[in-house]
C-alpha cells in the first residue's frame, strides 16, 4: 500500500484543502498520516478522513507578531521533521505532501529526500512574499517596524524560490499563481499545476438542506463563513450592513457571521458603534461539515476579500462553496475572481467600499431574474468542473505517479 505523509502548518480538521487532498488518497487506497498542529484539548494522535493525524505540540498564534510567526514555524518545522523520520522508519514512506505556508516547511521533508528518494510535493495555498508584504509592510505600520518587515519580505521572496527548486512537484491554488510561480521560478514550470481550491460536492449539494424562500419572512439574510482576520474586509461589509438598513426606503439585512480570528472584537465594537449589533450574530467558528447548513439557512453568500496585490493572486473558496449550496454570491471583485467565475454568475462588488456592497445587495434583493440567473450560471460552472471530485483526479493520478517513479529527472 503507498504512503502518504501530509505536513500542514494548521489545525487539520479546519482546513479544507488539505483535507481533501487526504480524503481522495485515502479513498484510492492509500495509507495516510497527517502532521498538523495541536490545540490544548486535542489528542496527540487521532484519525479523520481515514487517516491517522500526528498533532505534534505547537499551538497557532492567530495576529501575534513577526518574530512571533517566525518562531512558531520553526518550532513546527523541526518536530514535523522528526516525527516524519519516525514515520518512516516505522512504515517507509511513498510520497511527502508539505503544504505552505510556510513555503519554507519543505525542509521538514528534505533530509528523508535526501536519504531514501522519497519525492516532495510542495502545495503552494498562498504567494508567501506578498501575503507577508500585505501582513506586516502595510503603510499602516511604524516605518521601523515597515523597514523591517520589508527585509522579510525579501528574505521570504529568497525561501519561496529555494522551496520551490527543492520541490519535486509544485501545486498552486490558481491560474494567476501559476503564472507568476513561472516566471519566478522559471527552472521549474514543467513541474508545477494549478489545483483548484474548490468545494466536494458530496458536502456542499443544496438538496442536502430544505429550500429557503429568498427573504422568508421579511428577513434578507447575509453569511460569512470563514476567518476574522483583516484578509477579509467585514468591516466594510458591516458598514455596507447599516447603510442597507437606514436607507429609505431600508432593507431588512441581517448578517451572520461564522468563525474566529484577530479581528472579533473590532467588528464587535464596528457593529455597535452603527447601532446594528442586534442585525450582526457571530456564532463562532463552526465544524466544516456544518458550513453547507449555515450557508443554505442564508439568502447570499459572501466572500468580502480586501483587495491587494496578494490577494488578487488568489479567489476565496467561499465563492465555490455558495455556489455549490445554490445561494447567490455577493463577492468583492478581485482579478483572480474575474478570471475563473462568468460576471453573471456572482454578483461583484468595489473592494473597500461600504456604498458598492450595499448598492451590490440592494440591486440582487430587487431583481428577481437577475438572482436566478446568477445561481443558474454558478451551479453550471460547478458542475462542469469547479468541484472537488473534478480536480480529485488529477492529484490522485499526481502522487500515484511519484510513489511508482520517485523524483522526477531535473
Amino acid at each position: 500500500m503507498p504512503h502518504l505523509v501530509a505536513i500542514v502548518h494548521s489545525y487539520y480538521d479546519e482546513d479544507p484543502r488539505v483535507r481533501r487532498a487526504v480524503s481522495a488518497a485515502t479513498g484510492a487506497g492509500w495509507q495516510v498520516d497527517v502532521l498538523a498542529l495541536r490545540r490544548p484539548a486535542d489528542e496527540p494522535i487521532g484519525t479523520l478522513d481515514g487517516a491517522t493525524v500526528r498533532r505534534l505540540p505547537v499551538r497557532r498564534k492567530q495576529g501575534a507578531g513577526l518574530i512571533s510567526y517566525l518562531r512558531e514555524y520553526a518550532r513546527f518545522a523541526l518536530s514535523a521533521r522528526s516525527a516524519l523520520h519516525d514515520i518512516h522508519a516505522a512504515s517507509p514512506v511513498s510520497v511527502v505532501h508539505v503544504n505552505s505556508v510556510p513555503d519554507w516547511l519543505i525542509l521538514a521533508a528534505t533530509s528523508l529526500r535526501r536519504r531514501a528518494g522519497v519525492p516532495i510535493v510542495l502545495d503552494l495555498h498562498e504567494a508567501s512574499p506578498e501575503f507577508f508584504a500585505m501582513r506586516f509592510a502595510s503603510a499602516g505600520r511604524p516605518f521601523a517596524t515597515r523597514a523591517a518587515a520589508r527585509l522579510v519580505v525579501g528574505i521570504v521572496a529568497w525561501a519561496e524560490r529555494a522551496s520551490v527548486r527543492a520541490a519535486d512537484w509544485i501545486l498552486v491554488t490558481t491560474p494567476r499563481m501559476l503564472a507568476r510561480l513561472k516566471r519566478v521560478v522559471p527552472s521549474r514550470a514543467a513541474n508545477m499545476q494549478t489545483l483548484l481550491n474548490v468545494p466536494e460536492l458530496r458536502r456542499f449539494r443544496s438538496s442536502a438542506h430544505a429550500a429557503r424562500r429568498w427573504a422568508s419572512g421579511g428577513e434578507l439574510r447575509l453569511v460569512y463563513a470563514g476567518a476574522l482576520t483583516p484578509t477579509y474586509e467585514l468591516d466594510v461589509v458591516i458598514r455596507g450592513l447599516a447603510i442597507l438598513r437606514s436607507a429609505t426606503p431600508s432593507v431588512n439585512a441581517t448578517l451572520t457571521i461564522a468563525g474566529r480570528g484577530e479581528s472579533e472584537s473590532v467588528l464587535r465594537e464596528l457593529a455597535a458603534e452603527l447601532k446594528i449589533a442586534s442585525a450582526v450574530h457571530f456564532v463562532g467558528r463552526v465544524p466544516m461539515d456544518d458550513v453547507p447548513k449555515i450557508i443554505a439557512d442564508a439568502d447570499i453568500a459572501l466572500a468580502p476579500t480586501r483587495r491587494d496585490t496578494f490577494t488578487d493572486l488568489t479567489i476565496s473558496n467561499k465563492v465555490y462553496e455558495g455556489m455549490a449550496v445554490e445561494r447567490l454570491v455577493v463577492a468583492s471583485r478581485l482579478a483572480t475572481l474575474d478570471d475563473l467565475v462568468p460576471e453573471d454568475a456572482a454578483i461583484r462588488y468595489e473592494s473597500g467600499s461600504p456604498q458598492s456592497f450595499a448598492d451590490a445587495v440592494r440591486s440582487a434583493h430587487g431583481d428577481p431574474s437577475r438572482r436566478t440567473q446568477a445561481v443558474a450560471s454558478a451551479r453550471l460552472l460547478i458542475e462542469s468542473g469547479a468541484n472537488w471530485e473534478s480536480e480529485s483526479a488529477s492529484y490522485v493520478k499526481l502522487i500515484g505517479r511519484l510513489a511508482v517513479e520517485g523524483r522526477p529527472m531535473r
